[in-house]
């Protein structure tokens, strides 16, 4: 054999080889790219059924009143809350749930304008609101439990009311009169108006008090004030085309302080 034909023959040997080990590496890229798009889908349907299995928790078919559950997201680190309140048409009845749930202070008020007549009571359950001490121990506590899962949640029992609401209505016009109870933020915090809304800081009996009007709210036109003793703040609010006037929402205010 002569030295050309050699040198074809070692040359196609190594092409040969070279080839191969080319198909290998594009094998190998190719398992581990599927690979990594298998771990991807796996993770992705992981994480779905995780959010499922929570969304369920936190918002199953039948609630009842009283309902509270949390939820625990971990893509942000936040928790959430929904809950049904307990409600009352018969005025009686509604103050009695006051005492059962210690709710915050909330009467009847003696400055209701002419025609307006109670027509439904509702205590809603204390949970921890955002930038609260209780709220960042729930949230760690939560974290725990969740063991690494982007979303858990979990129902909760109460027996303290955090707010009560009434409604009084004439005709289509309503009156929605609430109490709360404060819980002290862990930062500052400043409410700023709306786009649209307004502020007008006022002073009822010689407490200050803050009047909106225009926000995109149901009840758009509020009337709030603190009653810092006892860590309570309340507030009376009307639809945005209620004929009430702001006077008519501060005579309100000025019998429940007084009271």
């Amino acid at each position: 054999m002569n030295l050309t034909k050699k040198m074809i023959i070692a040359t196609t040997s190594i092409l040969l080889v070279l080839g191969s080990a080319g198909g290998f590496a594009a094998e190998a890229g190719a398992a581990s790219q599927k690979q990594t798009k298998t771990q991807a889908t796996s993770s992705k349907s992981n994480l779905e059924r995780q959010k499922k299995e929570a969304m369920d928790i936190f918002h199953p078919k039948e609630v009842k009143p009283g309902h509270l559950t949390v939820l625990y997201d971990g893509t942000d680190n936040t928790l959430s809350f929904s809950y049904l309140g307990i409600t009352s048409s018969d005025y009686d009845e509604f103050t009695k749930l006051l005492s059962k749930y210690k709710a915050p202070e909330l009467q009847q008020p003696g400055g209701l304008p002419e025609g307006y007549m109670f027509k439904s009571g509702e205590i809603v359950p204390l949970y921890p609101l955002f930038h609260t001490k209780p709220y960042e121990s729930m949230l760690k506590e939560l974290k725990a439990e969740a063991k690494g899962k982007k979303y858990y949640a979990k129902k909760l029992k109460w027996n303290e009311a955090g707010g009560a609401i009434m409604i009084f209505s004439k005709d289509s016009d309503i009156i929605r009169i609430s109490s709360q109870k404060v819980q002290p933020f862990t930062t500052e915090v400043t409410r700023v108006p709306g786009k649209g809304e307004k502020f007008e800081n006022l002073s009822i009996n010689g407490i200050d008090a803050l009047y909106s009007t225009n926000s995109n709210d149901l009840y758009s036109t509020k009337l709030r004030w603190e009653d810092a003793e006892n860590q309570l703040q309340y507030e009376i609010s009307t639809y945005k085309k209620s004929h009430l006037t702001k006077e008519d929402l501060v005579a309100i205010a000025e019998s429940m302080i007084q009271e």
